[in-house]
């Protein structure tokens, strides 16, 4: 584990990485970065691109990043290698197959610890098995408002799923949630693909039909038109505030544009 692992085996695994990297992802235009000797804004900007977490953020030391656009290989995090790629949207079949293109060069030139009873062998035992951890993020503004955060994030860990926020760390922000996989062993990589995506598109209906209530019944409407202006005075009222306060305020004045509610054009004006 990176956790354990010596000083010399961290330089013989960058080094067999390196050489994997110059023969098979350089020419195909991939970047090589030494995280703990690139500057703080590049650190920051990998992180607001989900290519990092906070923890390396925070602690790059013998830490490397393969990218190229939103996917590539993260070394020495949680486990010596972690693939990863990201979208915009929900074909998580894509960025499956993104994945697996690379894994297949990896696993040809170097080897995993793999069990054939349990699979691959990782460093936190949720992942023990296809070590695959998928995500969506979807913004979820009308069902937040109508059931509530608290409410609406304990369903969803009902359902095996683990809740956390857009930038994959508790506490949401926004509205925003992000949605992932809770184990991985004894279930095929196909079928975890194919039921986060089936989830996913759920979501986004379920949204979609909260926003229309949100939008046609005068009941719910003002309660969504209350809320905005409410979140609006305690912003303009207060001379502390934090980041998830702004974020959940432009969230439902974003809801509230987009069903009507507050016109573009005119903004929103909080009288006194």
């Amino acid at each position: 584990f990176p956790s354990r692992a010596t000083s010399i085996w961290i330089e013989d695994l960058k080094q067999r990485i390196r050489n994997l990297y110059q023969k098979f992802f350089a020419p195909k235009k991939y970047q090589w970065v030494q995280l703990d000797t690139a500057p703080n804004n590049v650190l920051e900007r990998f992180y607001y691109q989900n290519l990092i977490p906070r923890e390396v953020l925070e602690n790059p030391s013998n830490r490397y990043l393969i990218y190229l656009n939103y996917q590539g290989i993260l070394i020495n995090y949680l486990d010596h290698l972690q693939i990863f790629s990201v979208t915009t949207n929900l074909d998580i079949n894509r960025i499956y197959q993104d994945v697996n293109k690379l894994d297949n060069i990896i696993e040809k030139n170097i080897d995993y610890a793999y069990s054939e009873e349990w699979g691959y062998l990782t460093s936190h035992i949720n992942k023990v098995g296809t070590g695959m951890d998928l995500s969506i993020t979807i913004h979820l503004p009308a069902l937040s408002l109508l059931y509530g955060e608290d409410r609406f994030s304990q369903w969803m860990r009902d359902k095996d799923l683990q809740v956390k926020n857009i930038l994959g760390e508790d506490g949401l922000i926004g509205h925003i949630y992000r949605f992932s996989n809770l184990y991985s062993l004894g279930v095929a990589e196909l079928k975890m693909v194919n039921n986060l995506k089936k989830f996913g598109c759920t979501l986004s209906r379920w949204e979609k039909q909260v926003k229309e209530t949100f939008k046609n019944n005068s009941l719910r409407s003002q309660e969504l038109e209350e809320a905005v202006v409410m979140k609006g005075r305690q912003l303009y009222r207060s001379s502390h505030f934090s980041i998830k306060d702004i974020f959940d305020f432009l969230s439902i004045w974003t809801l509230a544009r987009q069903c009507g509610i507050f016109s573009p054009r005119k903004g929103l004006k909080l009288l006194e």
